[in-house]
């Protein structure tokens, strides 16, 4: 991904007519087979910072994993600001990540559509945005791969009463470098979502469960390594409040195994 919004595409061209008619944007991304740890939050931020037209670029301030702080930089943020709202709850359920997306979606639809900020919403899947907010949405990014993702129009069928997304184009980005502002915004992103499973957050509505420990470490096995599996059994142990029983127990390994993992 360069500096600018590649020439000639059609999420492009979208953009600049909202620009020029001092409208906002709305950009779902989403994973197509409900990952996380695919580069969403990268692309997010990457995306939002080719679009943000404000002398300070995209802030700390301008990044949320609650609604209730996407809400308020919504307001208060200039005209032209990029805001990112990564994941939507972090760490959560898919049922509360999506219901609490869906709420997020309907207060800044309440506050009417010309305030000319462009929204990213990064969720696990574009399933768990309601069918009606979907079709208040501009665009949506599909990533396929690591570093690829595949552009939609989204568009309403009055006929069928749904959304239609019509495919448009390719994108493909790296890593955000090191040693720069847009970087410490994903730091701080990454932070907010430790101290949110942790439950150390505020506006955390609850740690981190032993099934939701599960579902995690489930993910891991069914998509990559045993040491990724072990990496991640060591990170939820050392960051939630999880016992070593509770743990075991709810990925099914016996204690002593598991206490082998996370005291390597």
């Amino acid at each position: 991904m360069t500096e600018e919004l590649p020439e000639g595409y059609p999420f492009t061209r979208l953009y600049q007519k909202r620009v020029a008619n001092n409208q906002d944007l709305a950009i779902i991304i989403s994973d197509h087979q409900n990952r996380r740890g695919t580069g969403k939050t990268i692309f997010s931020l990457k995306l939002a910072s080719l679009m943000d037209r404000t002398e300070e670029g995209i802030t700390k301030e301008k990044v949320a994993i609650s609604p209730e702080e996407l809400t308020d930089s919504y307001v208060d943020l200039p005209k032209g600001s990029a805001l990112v709202l990564d994941e939507a709850e972090a760490g959560l359920s898919k049922y509360r990540a999506g219901s609490s997306a869906n709420m997020a979606m309907r207060e800044l639809v309440s506050m009417g559509r010309v305030r000319e900020k462009y929204l990213v919403l990064n969720l696990p899947a574009s399933s768990e945005l309601d069918r009606d907010l979907k079709a208040l949405c501009n665009f949506w990014f599909m990533v396929k791969a690591k570093g690829t993702a595949l552009g939609h129009h989204l568009r309403w069928n009055a006929y069928r009463e749904e959304p239609r997304t019509p495919k448009t184009e390719t994108w493909k980005w790296s890593d955000i470098p090191e040693g720069t502002q847009l970087r410490e915004v994903y730091q701080y992103l990454t932070e907010e979502k430790l101290a949110h499973l942790r439950g150390e957050r505020e506006s955390s509505s609850q740690r981190l469960s032993a099934s939701e420990a599960s579902e995690m470490v489930e993910k891991a096995k069914s998509e990559a390594s045993t040491t990724t599996r072990n990496d991640l059994l060591t990170t939820i142990y050392r960051d939630t409040e999880l016992t070593q029983k509770e743990l075991s127990s709810a990925v099914g390994l016996s204690r002593s195994r598991l206490a082998d993992i996370v005291t390597d």
